[in-house]
């Protein structure tokens, strides 16, 4: 086999000399097909090359977008609660450790099943404080207190009301519905002297009520006044009562205006 190979090559040499002598441009057009092949693989290996540099590079750009995008989409971490806010966390805690007290010289707050502590009235919106069985529950929002109602802007008399369903289905009771699968009619405060249909339910500020009562698990401080994340707290308020009135409880809100501290005697809040 070694002696056959070794033949074949003596034999290939002496042919490419016989053509050399015989045909020495066919020789010159071998090697210039040579030289070029050789150059095409230099050429094809350099672009190869420069392609792979280009794609690190751009993974490297993307990375480095990608480190910019995150640091402006990062979003802004309040340093702590406001100061006012803040204040009214400590007042609620106070507050909830009198509010079940009886007052023997003042008006008791917890006089029904929900009590509302209004605390702020800025011309157009009042907040307050709404607590469930004496145990602080959520923020309100409603209109202003005006000495003449005006419709649609102003918030209902301080009293205890009864708080039960409206079973009329309104266009409203089919929204709200829609929206939530667990709803099933609105909450209405019943027998409000001089208004009808004041409901509580989802809202952040004025501009969304028309004399009813919105309920929050947040307040802002800014302007306009407002309230939020709404729809949370008015899903477990919701539910809640819900409960008690289809387990045939009567259910009671007791709203005061923001002179509560001074007719329940409670003077060291």
């Amino acid at each position: 086999m070694k002696r056959f190979v070794g033949l074949l090559v003596v034999a290939t040499i002496l042919v490419l000399i016989l053509v050399f002598i015989t045909n020495p441009e066919l020789i010159s057009k071998i090697w210039l097909y040579l030289v070029g092949f050789i150059g095409y693989i230099v050429v094809l290996a350099e672009k190869g090359f420069r392609s792979l540099k280009g794609a690190f590079k751009k993974d490297e750009m993307n990375k480095e977008e990608s480190k910019q995008e995150a640091a402006t989409s990062t979003p802004i971490v309040p340093k702590g609660p406001l100061p006012e806010v803040a204040h009214l966390d400590q007042k609620i805690q106070q507050l909830e450790a009198k509010i079940g007290s009886s007052q023997a010289e003042g008006q008791p707050l917890a006089a029904g099943t929900v009590t509302v502590l209004r605390y702020m009235d800025d011309g157009e919106t009042t907040l307050g404080l709404l607590f469930l069985r004496n145990k602080f529950f959520a923020y309100t929002l409603e209109d202003t207190f005006r000495e003449e109602k005006v419709k649609h802007e102003t918030r209902i008399p301080a009293g205890k009301y009864q708080l039960d369903f409206n079973r009329q289905v309104t266009p409203m009771t089919e929204r709200y519905r829609n929206r939530m699968p667990w709803f099933d009619f609105h909450l209405e405060i019943k027998e409000v002297p001089h208004f009808s249909q004041i409901y509580i339910h989802i809202g952040n500020t004025h501009s969304d009520t028309s004399g009813c009562m919105l309920i929050a698990d947040g307040v802002s401080a800014g302007l306009p006044r407002s309230i939020v994340q709404s729809t949370l707290a008015y899903e477990k308020f919701y539910k809640i009562i819900h409960g008690l009135l289809q387990s045939n409880e009567q259910v009671t809100i007791q709203v005061h205006d923001e002179d509560w501290i001074k007719k329940s005697k409670i003077t060291t809040i």
